[in-house]
């Protein structure tokens, strides 16, 4: 039997967990996800804790995304921790809680080492080529990671504080005003600024012996891409991996959603009710994104996070190691 492994993600916005095979050549295949949406982001951004009710309600999340993966036979688990508990001032007291109640070890990654490994995962899925580069964003609840680099690894990255689920305790109206948008759109640009002066700099794009392809992961970016596609097409995409959005069907698709509320949000095709309200924040910082770098596409992707993380554990652990897992029961 193949060795099955586990991350658990404990993002800003949900907690996600997948089960996955090792097979041969460093790969690893799905066998099971599950996720619980819990929102950290939200607290930390106004007053700079979780609280309580929320901590409790993470750890129930915890141990059972936790008997999930032993149900599913994983024998490891990594468990991650991103941009909420990067900064959740009652953090380390979630974090001592599942220690002592669950035997977990978390490790709380930075936000580099989120963006190489949500690059890593994108070349995998995407098939990356000798030859090319990739452009990858990780929006999620908390921040954005964007990273560039090749089948080599990350050679730029930068971690911002754009996550919609962040950006959304900003406003409380609904839909967001013109201006706010307007705002918002020339502080991404100004955040991204400096990682889109290195990939302007680089020299096999410029002279033409490297390719470059964008791609873009996680739940608001698909829900985004899918509007987005099934407005264009008039049929809502079931598997995302790989298919090709264009600025211009975002812009579209976009110009409609900014304009509902989140109720009538929920009804248009391909977008998930428990990201409706994030959309017109998200949506502003994606079209930022490849504003900044001039991209007239993205590519969709289902894998990031965590399929990087066991990707690099079973390969050259550049930042996640087989030290870093807990060992299941059961």
């Amino acid at each position: 039997m193949s060795q099955r492994l586990a991350a658990l993600d404990l993002g800003s916005n949900s907690f996600h967990l997948l089960v996955a095979e090792r097979v041969h050549g460093g790969r690893i295949r799905r066998v099971t996800t599950r996720k619980i949406t819990l929102r950290l982001a939200e607290p930390v951004a106004r007053d700079g804790n979780l609280g309580k009710p929320l901590r409790t309600r993470a750890a129930a999340a915890v141990a059972d995304l936790l008997q999930h993966a032993v149900d599913h036979r994983a024998e490891m688990v990594v468990t991650l921790a991103t941009e909420a508990l990067r900064h959740a001032g009652d953090g380390p007291k979630l974090l001592e809680a599942l220690a002592r109640d669950q035997g977990l070890a978390v490790r709380i990654i930075a936000g580099l080492d989120e963006a190489a490994l949500s690059l890593r995962a994108m070349v995998e899925a995407l098939a990356l080529e000798d030859g090319q580069r990739l452009l990858g964003f990780d929006l999620g609840g908390g921040s954005l990671e964007a990273a560039y680099g090749t089948r080599d690894g990350m050679r730029d990255g930068i971690s911002l504080p754009l996550g919609s689920a962040r950006l959304r305790t900003r406003f409380d109206h609904d839909p967001l005003w013109l201006s706010e948008r307007g705002d918002l759109r020339a502080e991404a640009l100004a955040l991204l600024a400096p990682l889109v002066e290195k990939v302007r700099t680089d020299e096999d794009l410029s002279s033409g012996r490297a390719r470059l392809r964008a791609a873009g992961t996680a739940g608001t970016i698909r829900d985004l891409g899918r509007a987005a596609l099934a407005q264009a097409s008039g049929a809502t995409p079931q598997h995302v991996r790989g298919l090709v959005v264009t600025r211009s069907q975002l812009e579209v698709s976009y110009a409609r959603l900014a304009s509902m509320t989140t109720s009538e949000r929920m009804e248009l095709p391909g977008v998930s009710s428990k990201r409706a309200d994030l959309l017109p924040v998200g949506g502003v910082v994606l079209l930022a994104a490849m504003e900044a770098f001039g991209l007239d596409q993205l590519q969709l992707c289902d894998w990031g996070l965590r399929e990087g993380a066991l990707l690099d554990a079973i390969g050259d652990e550049r930042v996640v190691g087989l030290g870093d897992f807990t060992h299941l029961g059961g």
